[in-house]
């Protein structure tokens, strides 16, 4: 979705975004209205919903009987990518694979990108939560429990904080296997066996008191490194160069 749109004040916007699933109820609608929102002429109306799925009726006009309407849910899934793995480790992807092909479960596996996931996730977790507000809908995010883990961690943001039975203006959905390690697995393809929900305002909700101050703790440090870890990273390589004033 790509469009120009202005604010209150007449300030021109941009919004160019994409979703991974909309979820919507239906309703009847006039091919001549499906029109007029489209911005298409009646016959390339027409074709789009033959085209796409959609059931056209003949009742004296032309009819959609499933044409998109409230309510309206979001759904995007996060999905943690692998990390570039260690050679010498032999954790790259190409590498575990034909260890995994010639030693079964006898194999080093990269790790997750816990940063790129993140940083994918943060520039998009505010905006679509808040478009999900102005629909009257909601946007619910699902993510592996590993990220969920990651995010408390190196955040501000305490999920644990946020455990809910009802949705709010920001909803996380959290999904992992449980302990699969301390039993053999019968089955071929593992099930998802542990889910959390966590759900809460953007900004600081007084009803939740002083301790919750929302969502847009996630772009907040978590804690700042002490200093002395700065002296030691630098003191640990070589300059680039060195200038002097």
């Amino acid at each position: 979705m790509k469009i120009n749109t202005s604010t209150e004040d007449d300030q021109e916007k941009s919004f160019d975004y994409t979703f991974d699933y909309v979820i919507a109820d239906s309703r009847k609608i006039l091919l001549s209205e499906a029109a007029k929102i489209i911005n298409r002429s009646e016959r390339v109306t027409h074709n789009l919903a033959t085209k796409n799925g959609f059931t056209l009726a003949k009742r004296g006009e032309i009819w959609i009987e499933d044409f998109p309407a409230d309510p309206v849910v979001i759904v995007e899934i996060m999905t943690s990518s692998t990390s570039g793995g260690d050679k010498n480790k032999r954790t790259q992807i190409g590498m575990a694979f034909e260890d995994a092909v010639l030693n079964g479960g006898n194999h080093n596996a990269p790790g997750i990108n816990y940063c790129q996931v993140w940083a994918r996730m943060i520039s998009q977790l505010i905006v679509k939560s808040q478009v999900g507000i102005a629909w009257n809908g909601k946007t619910i995010w699902l993510i592996q429990d590993v990220l969920a883990s990651y995010i408390s961690a190196t955040t501000a943001l305490n999920l644990a904080k946020y455990v809910s039975e009802y949705s709010d203006e920001v909803n996380i959905l959290s999904f992992g296997y449980g302990d699969i390690d301390s039993a053999p697995q019968s089955e071929e393809i593992l099930s998802l066996q542990d889910s959390s929900f966590y759900a809460g305002p953007i900004n600081k909700n007084s009803s939740r008191g002083s301790e919750s101050s929302g969502f847009v703790d996630i772009v907040k440090i978590g804690a700042p490194p002490p200093k002395d870890q700065l002296w030691r990273s630098l003191f640990l390589k070589s300059a680039c160069a060195n200038f002097s004033i």
